[in-house]
């Protein structure tokens, strides 16, 4: 019976030129990379293979940069490099020293203390996303005067 990394040189080729198969049409109507990629689930059912199982060791390949699908431009290389770069740095990147985000950074990452309410995590989450103070307090505001009109 076979196993999954045998369908994977098959799997990284349709990969590496899918930017050519995606521009011709097949016969079915549906780009010729579509196509391929359906005889190969297809053919992967009918052992009793999942399809799901190779793309994830593929996608793990290329994290982990042992496999390049090579034809792309430099965003895709660029989006690579960020997805194999430590979650830690690409959480603070572009938070100012003194910033209210890293305050809020500073208090809720260390080992000692967690964010005690989810009113803080949501502080966190809105600071990284760049939110402004004007935004900050107006979210605030509403929050308030939901509550209030709520208990009444």
């Amino acid at each position: 019976m076979a196993k999954v990394e045998d369908y994977q040189k098959q799997y990284k080729a349709l990969l590496s030129n899918k930017d050519s198969l995606v521009g011709k049409k097949h016969e079915s109507g549906v780009n010729q990379y579509a196509y391929q990629i359906n005889q190969l689930k297809k053919r992967m059912k009918d052992e009793g293979l999942k399809f799901g199982d190779l793309s994830k060791m593929v996608k793990k390949q290329e994290r982990e940069g042992t496999f390049d699908r090579g034809a792309e431009g430099k965003a895709k290389n660029k989006l690579r490099k960020k997805m194999a770069a430590e979650p830690k740095t690409q959480l603070t990147k572009g938070v100012h020293a003194g910033s209210r985000a890293d305050k809020i950074l500073s208090k809720g990452t260390n080992d000692s203390r967690e964010p005690r309410t989810s009113e803080e995590n949501v502080d966190l989450s809105k600071a990284l996303s760049g939110e402004t103070a004007a935004e900050r307090e107006k979210r605030k505001n509403k929050m308030t005067t939901a509550k209030i009109g709520k208990s009444r």
